[in-house]
């Protein structure tokens, strides 16, 4: 396993240790305490996350089931972006509105920083035993681990019978011509340079080896995006035969339709980049506060992990995570076991240090 050190950071956007073996499931645990039926009713608790596919999974698999498993009623804001819930919880600071939110790790850092948040009671908490212990908590302890954003490899079904187990593929014979990569700027373009710099023997410490395999990549690109819906097509006119890092969660509308010849993997040798998703509970939240931590609990339970792994394709934080046959079997789905195994998460810090560096010799490297 590989252990870079770690950060939360950023959806969807720059960045993205690996998870050691997780603790014992709270499963077979008698003394610990669930939320009961009808424990809740009358209790009111806002919840504020993504309007994207996740936040509609959210609400589908983890706010809809605790509503009628405890009576309390749930009243869901989706929003856009982080960045947007930000905002939101900045501006309702002198009178908070929500009482969980559910963001990135960059935003629930800067809550925190800003002394807008509270930490859980991991007390009431007690699915938390069972999460990979790196992904238990993040922003300073404000934020309890709630999924991982994920980005692998991208490849054409049409041209590798089997997913590729490395970056190594970017210079293989099967990918000339058609290897599309993510733009310098983004967070993508920093994993490329660590994926390169192992896979020539270096690492983050030591990413020259890297940067002068990237520089054999110029002959071999496709073309460089960030633009899904440009990739996607890419590959269903058999242009684009690989695509990295990018993540398949990007993907959802593109990958299970046969057309688009589209599949992606994690089980990569130099491992695969993860960001960690939150959640936090406001500063002064309205909402009563077993109810709040009960709503948590429900979102870490195994059947519930397993659930959003398959809807939406989050890596799950809880080593139990009950995926089904046919979920194990996907390879844009990451297991506990294989996130255990090949999860890779930056150090934010360090990242920032070096990125004015990084971006220029990447796009030396590879242009865009």
């Amino acid at each position: 396993m590989d252990n870079i050190p770690k950060t939360a950071l950023r959806r969807r956007a720059f960045l993205r240790g690996a998870a050691s073996a997780a603790v014992g499931s709270v499963i077979s645990m008698p003394w610990v305490k669930t939320a009961s039926a009808q424990e809740f009713a009358g209790k009111v608790l806002r919840v504020l996350t993504w309007s994207d596919p996740t936040g509609q999974a959210a609400v589908r698999n983890i706010l809809r089931p605790f509503e009628a498993e405890t009576g309390a009623k749930v009243i869901p804001d989706l929003t856009g972006t982080t960045s947007d819930m930000i905002a939101k919880i900045r501006a309702s600071a002198s009178r908070p509105q929500y009482d969980l939110v559910i963001l990135g790790g960059y935003g629930a850092a800067t809550l925190g920083e800003a002394n807008l948040l509270e930490k859980p009671d991991w007390a009431q908490i007690p699915n938390s035993r069972s999460l990979l212990p790196q992904y238990r908590s993040g922003a300073d302890g404000y934020g309890v681990g709630y999924f991982l954003w994920t980005d692998g490899i991208l490849y054409n079904t049409n041209v590798y019978g089997r997913a590729p187990t490395s970056y190594q593929a970017l210079w293989t014979e099967e990918s000339k011509g058609g290897v599309i990569l993510v733009p310098p700027q983004s967070g993508g373009a920093m994993e490329l340079v660590i994926a390169a710099a192992k896979v020539a023997g270096g690492d983050a410490n030591n990413p020259d080896a890297g940067f002068a395999l990237l520089a054999k990549l110029k002959d071999r690109i496709l073309t460089i995006t960030n633009n899904p819906a440009r990739v996607a097509e890419l590959f269903r006119t058999n242009s684009g035969r690989l695509a990295a890092p990018y993540s398949p969660l990007l993907y959802t509308q593109y990958i299970p339709d046969p057309q688009y010849n589209m599949s992606g993997t994690y089980d990569i040798a130099e491992g695969f980049f993860v960001d960690l998703q939150l959640m936090v509970s406001p500063r002064g939240a309205p909402g009563d506060r077993a109810a709040i931590h009960a709503l948590m609990n429900k979102a870490l339970a195994p059947e519930v992990q397993g659930k959003m792994a398959e809807d939406v394709w989050y890596g799950p934080t809880n080593a139990q995570a009950v995926l089904s046959e046919k979920a194990r079997a996907i390879p844009y789905i990451a297991s506990p076991d294989l996130i255990a195994k090949r999860a890779i998460t930056l150090d934010a810090k360090f990242l920032a240090s070096v990125r004015d560096d990084w971006v220029r010799r990447y796009a030396q490297a590879v242009g865009g």
